[in-house]
């Protein structure tokens, strides 16, 4: 599929001061496409629409649908300094992929993790016996039963309001 170009209409954006259009890296999005078919990618300011592009890394055909679904960062350059030519040189890679995976759209099509029906601000985690969250020597443990247990070297609970404590009976110590 060749290239789509937009026409002499669609100028490339102005380039910040002391810098020319074209060659400092942008971050963008994946718009569209397949590992097949090319892609076609976006970014802010973009006067054109989304463009094809090509690139610089392998990325399969999983790889692409996530990336486009999630609207998973990509950086790009520009061919000879042209924004109407960009190259994909790279996924911006998560510094907290756990989180990601928790909260992420990622997980919405898995039955063990997905929204709360009609509802996309609110992730439910299901498991059928337990279910721990851990990190080091941290954990929180909620079981079937209803029993939770959360571990800790130091547990501290703040409150800008009230902070209650309920239960049946309540042992301090």
């Amino acid at each position: 599929m060749p290239p789509r170009r937009p026409t002499s209409a669609h100028a490339a954006r102005p380039a910040p001061p002391g810098r020319e259009a074209g060659l400092a890296p942008h971050v963008g999005w994946l718009a569209a496409g397949s590992a097949r078919e090319g892609l076609l990618v976006d970014w802010p300011g973009n006067p054109s629409g989304p463009l094809e592009a090509l690139s610089v890394v392998p990325l399969d055909g999983p790889a692409v649908e996530a990336a486009v679904r999630d609207r998973r960062p990509v950086v790009l350059l520009f061919e000879g300094g042209d924004e109407r030519r960009p190259i994909v040189v790279g996924l911006v890679q998560s510094s907290t992929p756990l989180l990601d995976a928790v909260l992420g759209a990622g997980l919405a099509s898995s039955p063990a993790a997905a929204p709360a029906e009609g509802d996309e601000r609110r992730r439910l985690l299901r498991a059928e016996d337990e279910l721990v969250l851990q990190c080091g020597k941290a954990s929180i443990t909620l079981r079937r039963n209803g029993k939770v247990v959360i571990r800790g070297t130091y547990v501290e609970t703040r409150s800008a309001g009230t902070n209650r404590i309920k239960g049946g009976a309540v042992k301090i110590n």
